[in-house]
């Protein structure tokens, strides 16, 4: 009974030192990034990147620190087919073959302080398969998109 108790206790013990994982590093994994800047210039920021990207405007509302963009063609043609994976997870559809990547971003901005801000950015990823479905598919994000736009603004800051 003590061996048992014992055994229990020492696989307890390896199995809770093998759980243990160091703070991740931030990378192309996070959508949310933290900026040691007041509102008003991350918004600004964020506008002047998109307006430098010639990525328009859909709509925003600073009140509530919104904006959303317009869908964005990312690739058309036949080099779409491959391009998709360089930002997104391709569907599951069998025989497709996508001709057609387009992405919206919808960025959160909110002030954490008087000297801080949050910056959230999601993008919707959609691929036309021209094939079998003649349709758009969602496409799972690898966070490309949303990193790239974080780290420009981090440049301006």
């Amino acid at each position: 009974m003590t061996k048992l108790l014992l055994l229990i206790i020492v696989s307890s013990l390896l199995l809770a030192a093998g759980c243990a994982t160091t703070q991740p590093t931030p990378g192309p994994e996070d959508d949310t990034a933290l900026y040691l800047s007041r509102f008003d210039r991350i918004w600004e920021v964020t506008l002047s990147v998109l307006e430098e990207d010639a990525i328009k405007v859909k709509s925003m509302d600073k009140g509530k620190g919104v904006i959303i963009t317009s869908f964005v063609n990312y690739s058309v043609g036949h080099g779409a087919h491959h391009a998709i994976d360089e930002i997104a997870e391709r569907p599951l559809v069998r025989l497709a073959i996508f001709t057609q990547v387009s992405y919206r971003l919808t960025i959160s901005i909110t002030p954490v302080s008087e000297m801080s801000t949050m910056v959230r950015v999601i993008a919707t990823i959609e691929a036309y398969d021209s094939n079998m479905t003649k349709t758009w598919h969602q496409c799972p994000t690898k966070n490309v998109l949303e990193y790239r736009l974080q780290e420009k603004i981090r440049s301006r800051i």
